[in-house]
Protein backbone atom coordinates (compact mmCIF):
# COMPACT_ATOMS: atom_id res chain seq x y z
CA UNK A 1 0.00 0.00 0.00
CA UNK A 2 1.36 3.41 -1.00
CA UNK A 3 2.38 5.97 1.56
CA UNK A 4 -0.24 8.71 1.68
CA UNK A 5 0.06 12.22 2.99
CA UNK A 6 -3.72 12.76 3.17
CA UNK A 7 -5.34 10.84 6.02
CA UNK A 8 -8.64 8.96 5.93
CA UNK A 9 -11.17 9.39 8.73
CA UNK A 10 -13.98 6.84 8.91
CA UNK A 11 -17.01 7.13 11.16
CA UNK A 12 -17.76 3.89 13.00
CA UNK A 13 -21.39 2.93 13.43
CA UNK A 14 -23.74 -0.05 13.15
CA UNK A 15 -22.40 -0.96 9.69
CA UNK A 16 -18.75 -1.05 10.78
CA UNK A 17 -18.55 -1.82 14.48
CA UNK A 18 -18.37 -5.59 14.08
CA UNK A 19 -14.82 -6.88 14.34
CA UNK A 20 -14.49 -8.35 10.83
CA UNK A 21 -15.66 -5.14 9.10
CA UNK A 22 -13.77 -2.84 11.45
CA UNK A 23 -10.47 -4.64 10.91
CA UNK A 24 -10.93 -4.75 7.13
CA UNK A 25 -11.50 -0.99 7.08
CA UNK A 26 -8.27 -0.43 8.97
CA UNK A 27 -6.49 -2.76 6.56
CA UNK A 28 -7.82 -0.74 3.63
CA UNK A 29 -6.29 2.44 4.99
CA UNK A 30 -8.25 4.12 7.78
CA UNK A 31 -5.89 6.37 9.72
CA UNK A 32 -8.40 7.86 12.17
CA UNK A 33 -11.75 6.58 13.37
CA UNK A 34 -14.52 8.97 14.32
CA UNK A 35 -16.96 8.14 17.09
CA UNK A 36 -20.11 10.22 16.94
CA UNK A 37 -21.19 10.33 20.58
CA UNK A 38 -24.67 11.52 19.61
CA UNK A 39 -25.39 8.01 18.31
CA UNK A 40 -22.92 5.75 20.13
CA UNK A 41 -24.14 3.51 22.93
CA UNK A 42 -21.96 2.13 25.72
CA UNK A 43 -22.10 -1.25 24.00
CA UNK A 44 -20.83 0.22 20.75
CA UNK A 45 -18.02 2.05 22.49
CA UNK A 46 -17.00 -1.18 24.19
CA UNK A 47 -16.98 -3.02 20.87
CA UNK A 48 -14.77 -0.36 19.33
CA UNK A 49 -12.39 -0.58 22.27
CA UNK A 50 -12.27 -4.38 21.92
CA UNK A 51 -11.59 -4.08 18.19
CA UNK A 52 -8.75 -1.66 18.81
CA UNK A 53 -7.12 -4.12 21.17
CA UNK A 54 -6.96 -6.66 18.33
CA UNK A 55 -4.65 -4.37 16.38
CA UNK A 56 -0.88 -4.10 16.84
CA UNK A 57 0.25 -0.71 18.13
CA UNK A 58 1.90 0.01 14.77
CA UNK A 59 -1.45 -0.28 13.00
CA UNK A 60 -3.84 1.31 15.49
CA UNK A 61 -5.74 4.28 14.13
CA UNK A 62 -6.12 7.44 16.14
CA UNK A 63 -9.59 8.26 17.49
CA UNK A 64 -11.69 11.41 17.24
CA UNK A 65 -14.66 11.71 19.59
CA UNK A 66 -17.33 13.96 18.10
CA UNK A 67 -19.45 15.80 20.67
CA UNK A 68 -22.30 18.25 20.35
CA UNK A 69 -22.10 20.03 23.69
CA UNK A 70 -20.17 20.25 26.93
CA UNK A 71 -22.83 17.98 28.45
CA UNK A 72 -21.50 15.15 26.26
CA UNK A 73 -18.04 15.43 27.81
CA UNK A 74 -18.91 13.10 30.70
CA UNK A 75 -19.69 10.34 28.23
CA UNK A 76 -16.08 10.17 27.01
CA UNK A 77 -13.99 11.30 29.98
CA UNK A 78 -13.05 7.73 30.90
CA UNK A 79 -11.52 7.24 27.44
CA UNK A 80 -8.96 10.02 27.94
CA UNK A 81 -9.52 11.32 24.39
CA UNK A 82 -6.62 12.58 22.35
CA UNK A 83 -8.81 14.43 19.85
CA UNK A 84 -12.29 15.90 20.28
CA UNK A 85 -14.32 17.40 17.44
CA UNK A 86 -16.85 19.97 18.64
CA UNK A 87 -20.00 20.14 16.53
CA UNK A 88 -21.38 23.60 15.81
CA UNK A 89 -18.29 25.37 17.11
CA UNK A 90 -19.21 29.01 17.50
CA UNK A 91 -16.63 30.72 19.74
CA UNK A 92 -13.24 30.31 21.37
CA UNK A 93 -14.98 30.49 24.77
CA UNK A 94 -17.10 27.46 23.94
CA UNK A 95 -14.05 25.46 22.83
CA UNK A 96 -11.99 26.50 25.86
CA UNK A 97 -14.68 25.20 28.23
CA UNK A 98 -14.40 21.79 26.60
CA UNK A 99 -10.62 21.77 26.40
CA UNK A 100 -10.40 22.62 30.10
CA UNK A 101 -12.13 19.32 30.81
CA UNK A 102 -9.44 17.32 29.02
CA UNK A 103 -6.16 19.11 29.55
CA UNK A 104 -3.91 18.52 26.55
CA UNK A 105 -6.63 17.21 24.24
CA UNK A 106 -6.51 18.40 20.61
CA UNK A 107 -9.63 20.39 19.84
CA UNK A 108 -11.07 20.24 16.33
CA UNK A 109 -13.65 22.92 15.57
CA UNK A 110 -16.47 21.83 13.28
CA UNK A 111 -17.63 24.74 11.15
CA UNK A 112 -21.29 24.21 10.34
CA UNK A 113 -23.25 27.28 11.48
CA UNK A 114 -23.61 31.00 10.75
CA UNK A 115 -21.92 31.92 14.02
CA UNK A 116 -19.11 29.51 13.28
CA UNK A 117 -18.51 31.26 9.95
CA UNK A 118 -18.79 34.71 11.50
CA UNK A 119 -16.37 33.91 14.33
CA UNK A 120 -14.04 31.75 12.27
CA UNK A 121 -10.85 33.70 12.95
CA UNK A 122 -11.11 33.44 16.75
CA UNK A 123 -12.13 29.80 16.49
CA UNK A 124 -9.16 29.06 14.25
CA UNK A 125 -6.73 30.70 16.67
CA UNK A 126 -7.88 28.48 19.53
CA UNK A 127 -8.27 25.19 17.68
CA UNK A 128 -5.71 22.49 16.90
CA UNK A 129 -7.63 21.70 13.73
CA UNK A 130 -10.75 22.56 11.76
CA UNK A 131 -13.36 20.35 10.15
CA UNK A 132 -15.36 21.98 7.38
CA UNK A 133 -18.60 20.04 7.86
CA UNK A 134 -20.47 20.82 4.69
CA UNK A 135 -23.82 19.20 5.52
CA UNK A 136 -25.20 21.48 8.20
CA UNK A 137 -23.05 24.31 6.85
CA UNK A 138 -24.97 24.12 3.56
CA UNK A 139 -28.23 24.54 5.46
CA UNK A 140 -26.93 27.41 7.59
CA UNK A 141 -25.31 29.60 4.93
CA UNK A 142 -26.97 28.27 1.74
CA UNK A 143 -25.70 25.47 -0.44
CA UNK A 144 -24.21 27.69 -3.13
CA UNK A 145 -21.89 29.47 -0.68
CA UNK A 146 -20.29 26.27 0.65
CA UNK A 147 -17.61 25.84 -2.07
CA UNK A 148 -16.33 29.39 -1.64
CA UNK A 149 -16.32 29.15 2.17
CA UNK A 150 -14.57 25.77 1.96
CA UNK A 151 -11.85 27.20 -0.30
CA UNK A 152 -11.36 30.37 1.76
CA UNK A 153 -11.30 28.64 5.16
CA UNK A 154 -9.11 25.80 3.90
CA UNK A 155 -6.47 28.32 2.88
CA UNK A 156 -6.66 30.09 6.23
CA UNK A 157 -6.33 26.82 8.20
CA UNK A 158 -3.32 25.67 6.20
CA UNK A 159 -1.62 29.06 6.41
CA UNK A 160 -1.79 28.70 10.21
CA UNK A 161 -0.22 25.23 9.95
CA UNK A 162 -3.28 23.57 11.47
CA UNK A 163 -5.03 20.27 10.70
CA UNK A 164 -7.67 20.58 7.97
CA UNK A 165 -10.49 18.06 7.55
CA UNK A 166 -12.99 18.18 4.70
CA UNK A 167 -16.16 16.28 5.57
CA UNK A 168 -19.71 15.32 4.59
CA UNK A 169 -21.07 13.52 1.54
CA UNK A 170 -17.66 12.87 0.00
CA UNK A 171 -18.70 9.43 -1.28
CA UNK A 172 -22.32 9.53 -0.14
CA UNK A 173 -23.70 7.40 -2.99
CA UNK A 174 -21.69 4.52 -1.53
CA UNK A 175 -24.10 4.38 1.36
CA UNK A 176 -26.13 2.30 -1.12
CA UNK A 177 -23.91 1.69 -4.15
CA UNK A 178 -20.67 -0.33 -4.43
CA UNK A 179 -18.77 2.47 -6.16
CA UNK A 180 -18.83 6.29 -6.06
CA UNK A 181 -19.92 8.71 -8.76
CA UNK A 182 -17.42 10.57 -10.92
CA UNK A 183 -18.39 13.82 -9.21
CA UNK A 184 -17.66 12.32 -5.78
CA UNK A 185 -14.25 11.10 -6.94
CA UNK A 186 -13.51 14.64 -8.15
CA UNK A 187 -14.68 16.09 -4.85
CA UNK A 188 -12.25 13.93 -2.87
CA UNK A 189 -9.43 14.64 -5.30
CA UNK A 190 -10.06 18.39 -5.19
CA UNK A 191 -9.86 18.31 -1.40
CA UNK A 192 -6.46 16.64 -1.77
CA UNK A 193 -5.37 19.20 -4.40
CA UNK A 194 -6.33 22.00 -1.99
CA UNK A 195 -4.03 20.57 0.68
CA UNK A 196 -6.52 18.92 3.05
CA UNK A 197 -4.79 16.98 5.82
CA UNK A 198 -7.68 14.54 5.96
CA UNK A 199 -10.93 13.64 4.24
CA UNK A 200 -13.79 11.99 6.08
CA UNK A 201 -16.38 9.28 5.54
CA UNK A 202 -19.59 9.61 7.56
CA UNK A 203 -22.75 7.72 6.60
CA UNK A 204 -20.72 5.74 4.08
CA UNK A 205 -19.00 3.75 6.82
CA UNK A 206 -21.36 4.32 9.76
CA UNK A 207 -24.60 3.02 8.27
CA UNK A 208 -23.83 2.26 4.63
CA UNK A 209 -23.95 -1.04 2.79
CA UNK A 210 -20.34 -0.91 1.62
CA UNK A 211 -18.09 0.49 4.38
CA UNK A 212 -14.94 -1.42 3.40
CA UNK A 213 -15.34 -0.55 -0.29
CA UNK A 214 -15.88 3.14 0.61
CA UNK A 215 -12.54 3.22 2.41
CA UNK A 216 -10.86 1.39 -0.49
CA UNK A 217 -12.17 3.86 -3.07
CA UNK A 218 -11.25 6.86 -0.96
CA UNK A 219 -7.71 5.54 -0.55
CA UNK A 220 -7.33 4.90 -4.28
CA UNK A 221 -8.64 8.36 -5.17
CA UNK A 222 -6.24 9.98 -2.70
CA UNK A 223 -3.28 8.00 -4.01
CA UNK A 224 -4.00 9.04 -7.59
CA UNK A 225 -4.59 12.67 -6.61
CA UNK A 226 -1.33 12.83 -4.71
CA UNK A 227 0.52 11.50 -7.75
CA UNK A 228 -1.10 14.01 -10.10
CA UNK A 229 1.30 16.53 -11.64
CA UNK A 230 -1.32 18.73 -13.32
Amino acid sequence: MEKRKTKIIATVGPASVEESVFLKMIEEGVDIIRINTAYSSKEQLQKIEDNMEKLPDSNKPKVIFDIRSIEAVDKITDYNPEMVAVSFSESAKQLKAIKDKFGGCKIIAKIESNRGVKNFEEILEFSWGVMIARGDLGVAISLQRVPCVQKKFSKMVLEKGKFLIIATEMLLSMERNPQPTRAEASDVANAVFSGACSVMLSEETAIGNHPVEAVRYMRKIIEEAEKCTC
